[in-house]
């Protein structure tokens, strides 16, 4: 898993520091024809690059099918409860900006309203 504080390097982008993760309480369970039952444990991480300071958000996730864990390949697919609780958890952690939250509101309020 990753951890806050952890100092990483990529091979086409360079080095980064995990500043900040959250993680779902438990894996979200998946059936699959192919393996049977899955589980995948999402993550959103934040970053910092060392090359120019920028923040950058990070979807990793976890895959375990018949014990075995292995890190996710692919663009993450989850459902709305599991997003729900990541960003539950990474608001409350500051993960975004406070114009980033200010316009998250507006479009919800504005999405309720127009129903």
């Amino acid at each position: 898993m990753i951890k806050e504080g952890e100092q990483r390097k990529t091979r086409y982008w360079g080095e980064y520091e995990v500043t900040k993760v959250v993680q779902l309480e438990e894996p979200e369970l998946a059936y699959s024809a192919v393996v049977g039952e899955a589980r995948r444990k999402y993550t959103f991480v934040q970053i910092r690059w060392k090359a120019d300071g920028q923040y950058k958000l990070w979807f990793p996730y976890w895959v375990t099918i018949k014990g075995k864990e292995r890190y996710g390949q692919y663009a993450p697919m989850m459902s709305e409860a599991s997003l729900l609780e990541l960003l539950d958890k990474a608001i409350r952690k500051e993960f975004f900006s406070q114009n980033f939250l200010n316009q998250l509101r507006k479009t919800i309020t504005d999405e309720l309203n127009s129903k």
